[in-house]
């Protein structure tokens, strides 16, 4: 319990620019959410007011004492991971979601926290040196048996996002130019096998997006149709409740993988620049808070949630214009749906908890 007399001293250490453009990304996504299918927006609002208090409650947590639990939360979300794999909810052929009470949730996206918890930890006395062999071995391991179990739910996007974190982790904490050549090597070299234990539909899922024209009505049309949305809405948009793809159900997951698209075509070329203008804010505050952080292990979570909300943006925003296959990832505090929100939230709350405390050591 924080005694009252400190709240004042925390709120003067609060970063409101990160608080703010957290908030107006939240305020997009409901707005598209609202428009494009308003019997999903009551449940969004829920959980947009769970995730805020969640993100209030992680804040006033002093991030260094998840130091202490850190390999506990590793192990605990391996097992939670494996239990998916044996007893998940199976929804459109992937295993992805397990029961709770009367609600689901997905362990991967809590994957991404504990990830960046265990590496931070790890790879804490590492910052201003150079990673030795021994330390770089150990965090691919960590980072591999996440991975692994997540890419056989099969969820290649979120397996995908896990390695960003560990890349982006890595190289902030100082990653030697051999180690980072040998990476390089093994990743082109892994090309070849990685193409062959794709699953099929993950397969078309890259030729589609290399040609989507060979198939426009099966793989190709999800990029398509979100193509012409995003064309259509020119440079004001169509206005509020006036996308035709969305409305009209031609473009798929309108307001979840592919609200992007939604978004430029009611709000058009001005308002996909509006929202990208507060993920740039978000993410620069971020980095500002890694800067300033009062210890090593500070700096490597706020590296460790740019990593995964820059990856995260990126691949989605991607897959909209048909620059990047389709993975099924969401836009983070903008897409529908509740665990991505709460962990996106959670990870946010992380950041803010450094930046409360990055005067106090």
């Amino acid at each position: 319990m924080i005694p009252i007399s400190v709240i004042p001293k925390i709120l003067k250490k609060v970063d409101y620019f990160l608080l703010l453009a957290m908030i107006l990304l939240l305020v997009f996504g409901l707005t598209v959410i609202l428009s494009t299918n308003p019997e999903a927006f009551g449940r969004q609002i829920v959980f947009a007011l769970t995730g805020l208090l969640i993100y209030i409650g992680v804040s006033l947590l002093d991030y260094r004492l998840l130091k202490l639990v850190s390999v506990g939360l590793y192990f605990g979300v391996l097992g939670l991971l494996g239990l998916v794999l044996v007893s998940g909810v199976v929804t459109r052929g992937a295993i992805r979601w397990l029961e709770l009470g009367t609600g689901q949730f997905q362990p991967s996206e809590f994957s991404k926290i504990v990830l960046i918890l265990i590496l931070a930890s790890l790879l804490k006395t590492n910052i201003g040196s150079r990673l030795s062999l021994k330390v770089f071995l150990a965090s691919l391991v960590l980072t591999a048996m996440p991975v692994i179990l997540v890419y056989f739910q099969p969820d290649l996007g979120t397996s995908i996002i896990l390695f960003t974190i560990w890349l982006g982790i890595i190289v902030g904490a100082g990653l030697k130019t051999s180690h980072f050549f040998l990476l390089a090597a093994s990743g082109l070299g892994m090309l070849v096998p990685l193409w062959s234990i794709l699953k099929d539909y993950q397969r078309q899922r890259i030729i589609s997006f290399l040609n989507p024209a060979l198939d426009p009505l099966g793989g190709g049309y999800n990029v398509l149709q979100a193509q012409i949305a995003v064309g259509s809405g020119q440079f004001l948009g169509r206005g509020f409740g006036r996308g035709t793809q969305s409305h009209l159900q031609f473009l798929p997951e309108h307001y979840t993988d592919f609200i992007f698209a939604s978004l430029s075509e009611e709000w058009g070329f001005v308002g996909s620049l509006l929202l990208l203008l507060f993920f740039a804010v978000l993410l620069g505050r971020i980095l500002v808070v890694a800067r300033y952080a009062c210890d090593d292990f500070g700096t490597l979570i706020a590296v460790g949630v740019f990593s995964f909300l820059l990856s995260q943006v990126f691949i989605n925003i991607g897959m909209n214009l048909g620059i990047m296959p389709i993975t099924g990832i969401p836009l983070p505090l903008v897409s529908y749906g509740g665990s991505s929100l709460w962990v996106t939230m959670m990870a946010l709350g992380l950041v803010q908890s450094v930046a409360i405390r990055r005067r106090k050591c």
